[in-house]
């Protein structure tokens, strides 16, 4: 498929939107590893299955029986999706990678004497959620963000017999860094010691298969977010091993996870049942199978040579401006990375590189410390005497000063054209032109037009009409 192709396939990437001249431009989101646009098939289906809607599950009228069908053909489309043994794990329907990882936290009794092991350059999201189930021991990373095995290996021989869980990711939100999960899930397997990975951004990219090659290379535990994958409706999934599900205490508790209840007696469902209490959200699981559906048809290897093309591109273009500090592995290193590429320009502090790319140049991207706070700082080899500095600062409501860079990360719809827009405006950023003045708010740690920000809240009022100025 081309890239033009590709890019037919997606909702609303054409939406005009005002900069600081007056005129409206094309939009160009290059912000996807935080979330994705919809593709059109998933609209579709989800818009189909409206007319269908019912509450699941015990419901004896047509509507619900086929919503509860539904329901359970989209887990089915995840498990086959990941490439999980069947036999082996099953799939617990979640809001989001956040919320299933949290889920799997719970199943985890806090006990000081055990460990969870992590990386040191996780999410917050597979960070926090384990802080509080004990000990936290952490892998080191190199500067790009890599985990290597042997590293975990010396990490798991210092926590003999502690450790009860290895929670990796599986590719960096950050610096876009594939790890090895399978290498990793060796180490750990050899340890009797299960692996989660978090696949938030891994399964967009590339195909997973939670089997491996051998059941040393099993990945136990997965969890991921449709909102990435182009399904932007609140889906999510907790893969893991059935038995695990079976002998554990449900993470949340409700309605729909019971067989029986008694005054003094609780009889948990099956899993994954057993882990859905409530009312679930069953337009996200559609949509998120449509997603995974369509992705599978399209090919890896399309996406995959599509997205490389554009990683290259950007890398090869923005190793040309003056001033520019990227952070991560390089154009030749392309099977080992994701299209998500952070960096920074000399001189022009990230939130303000940011804020000119959107009003100046209708391009959105991230910038920050993408809920990656201990990596960025080590990243960016800030010590931990100024780290604590920064920290204090927040504190005290001053986020003007906090360290972070500037993300550019691709969807399957972006095109070389984009990549050359993207260019061109930083070499602008880089080179100090500025269409508009700007003044940063230290409470947020933004930076706004002096002229004056977007009244968002009035274009909301007034359906949506985008053609107020900027400035």
């Amino acid at each position: 498929m081309t890239s033009e192709q590709l890019r037919d396939l997606v909702v609303g990437v054409n939406t005009p939107t005002p900069v600081h001249d007056g005129r409206e431009v094309p939009y160009l989101n290059l912000d996807n590893a935080a979330s994705t646009p919809a593709l059109k098939v998933v609209r579709d289906e989800t818009n189909r299955m409206l007319d269908w809607y019912a509450s699941i599950h015990r419901g004896a009228g047509y509507k619900s029986q086929l919503a509860s069908a539904w329901y359970e053909m989209a887990r089915k489309r995840v498990l086959k999706y990941v490439g999980a043994d069947l036999d082996y794990h099953c799939v617990v329907l979640t809001h989001n990678t956040t919320d299933a990882i949290n889920r799997l936290a719970a199943k985890f009794p806090h006990d000081n004497d055990q460990s969870v092991v992590i990386s040191h350059a996780e999410h917050h999201a597979n960070d926090l959620p384990w802080r509080d189930r004990g000990k936290v021991a952490r892998v080191p990373v190199s500067p790009a963000g890599e985990i290597d095995p042997d590293d975990l290996d010396k990490v798991l021989r210092q926590e003999a017999g502690r450790a009860r869980l290895v929670s990796i990711t599986g590719a960096l939100n950050v610096t876009g860094t594939i790890q090895p999960i399978h290498d990793l899930a060796r180490v750990a397997h050899k340890h009797g010691v299960r692996i989660a990975v978090d696949a938030a951004q891994l399964a967009p990219h590339v195909p997973i298969d939670m089997t491996g090659n051998s059941e040393d290379e099993r990945i136990d535990f997965l969890m991921l977010s449709a909102h990435k994958m182009y399904a932007p409706l609140g889906g999510g999934a907790l893969i893991g091993p059935r038995e695990f599900f079976a002998t554990t205490c449900p993470s949340v508790r409700g309605g729909g996870a019971v067989m029986a209840v008694e005054p003094d007696a609780v009889f948990w469902a099956e899993p994954p049942n057993r882990d859905e209490a409530g009312s679930p959200n069953v337009v996200g699981a559609v949509a998120m199978a449509a997603s995974m559906r369509a992705l599978t048809e399209i090919g890896w290897e399309v996406l995959e040579d599509a997205e490389r093309r554009l990683t290259k591109r950007f890398l090869e273009g923005l190793d040309k401006i003056p001033g520019a500090t990227m952070y991560g592995l390089g154009p030749d290193q392309l099977d080992r990375r994701l299209g998500v590429i952070a960096f920074n320009l000399d001189g022009v502090p990230h939130a303000k590189v940011a804020a000119a790319l959107a009003y100046e140049h209708g391009i959105g991207v991230r910038n920050g410390c993408f809920c990656a706070h201990p990596f960025v700082l080590t990243m960016m080899k800030v010590s931990p005497e100024e780290a604590r500095t920064y920290s204090e600062q927040v504190r005290t409501g001053n986020k003007s000063l906090i360290p972070g860079a500037v993300r550019v990360s691709f969807g399957l719809y972006n095109t070389e054209a984009d990549v050359d827009r993207v260019l061109d405006a930083l070499a602008q950023i880089a080179r100090g032109e500025f269409a508009l003045e700007y003044e940063e708010e230290s409470s947020h740690g933004e930076f706004h037009p002096v002229q004056g920000a977007i009244d968002f809240e009035h274009i909301l009022s007034n359906g949506l009409h985008v053609g107020a100025s900027v400035g």
